[in-house]
């Protein structure tokens, strides 16, 4: 059986803190080692691990326990309060948000932390992982719909960078630590989706578009050119529109081209 150096038996003052108040371990009455005798097997507290184990006897914290092992802890008026120091994993789950566009989007995130500070963790919040999960909904909330979805979709080093920083304000009064935090899945709401498709793909095709017509522009103008000083042909300005007319129409159609053999 480990011995902690920590134990009940010798309780060392340890001062934490809760609403701007100073707690301290004090010493563990006597009386709670007498009423707890006739329980022996059940007077010892294990710590496991990456764990940190506080002991309150009668509302008072009697002992703060961060060594693993299985230390002397009377069962009479105890409470144990525990807190894992490891990294822990949140899958926050999809909120519908709308984005500086004002368009509803669903996203989720993935949060990992950890608690740096056990005894703000257990005794100055009611909860720490309801505290950190809510405080870090409520920052993707805000981060998200202060950006346009475009930009959620192409910067996402810089909106996790943001999300990080943000959702470390709020939760180090539980003394908690972000580890990373980063957006998991970002779609449109149901609702719009199938609009919004529409209007990317008509984004898309007029963008395709415009650099086909540009391209074919440069395609006739060098043909012009290259007839004109490679070869004794002369061209007529209505022979040069005819070219470009035909060059265009090959170039930009959208079906195939059937072409046309003048006789005159």
């Amino acid at each position: 059986m480990a011995e902690n150096p920590l134990s009940d038996a010798a309780p060392t003052s340890q001062t934490m803190s809760r609403a701007g108040q100073p707690v301290e371990a004090v010493p563990r009455s006597p009386i709670f080692d007498i009423l707890s005798l006739p329980f022996i097997p059940c007077n010892f507290t294990v710590v496991n691990p990456r764990e940190v184990v506080a002991t309150i006897y009668c509302g008072t914290v009697t002992n703060i326990l961060e060594n693993p092992g299985c230390v002397y802890s009377p069962c009479c008026g105890k409470e144990e309060r525990r807190v894992t120091t490891a990294v822990q994993t949140v899958d926050l789950p999809n909120a519908k948000v709308v984005d500086a566009n004002g368009s509803p989007v669903m996203v989720s995130a993935v949060l990992n932390y950890q608690v740096v500070a056990p005894i703000k963790a257990m005794f100055d919040v009611q909860n720490y992982r309801v505290y950190a999960e809510t405080n870090v909904q409520a920052v993707v909330k805000k981060v998200v719909g202060s950006h346009t979805y475009n930009e959620l979709k192409s910067e996402t080093d810089t909106i996790n960078a943001a999300l990080k920083a943000q959702a470390q304000e709020k939760v180090t009064p539980a003394g908690i630590e972000i580890v990373a935090l980063q957006l998991n899945e970002l779609n449109y709401a149901p609702e719009i989706a199938a609009s919004m498709l529409k209007k990317q793909a008509a984004g898309a095709m007029l963008e395709a578009r415009t650099l086909i017509v540009a391209g074919a522009v440069q395609i006739a103008t060098d043909a012009i050119t290259q007839l004109e000083t490679s070869s004794q042909i002369s061209l007529t300005q209505e022979d040069k529109v005819k070219i470009v007319t035909n060059l265009l129409t090959v170039t930009c159609g959208v079906e195939e081209t059937t072409p046309v053999i003048s006789v005159n």
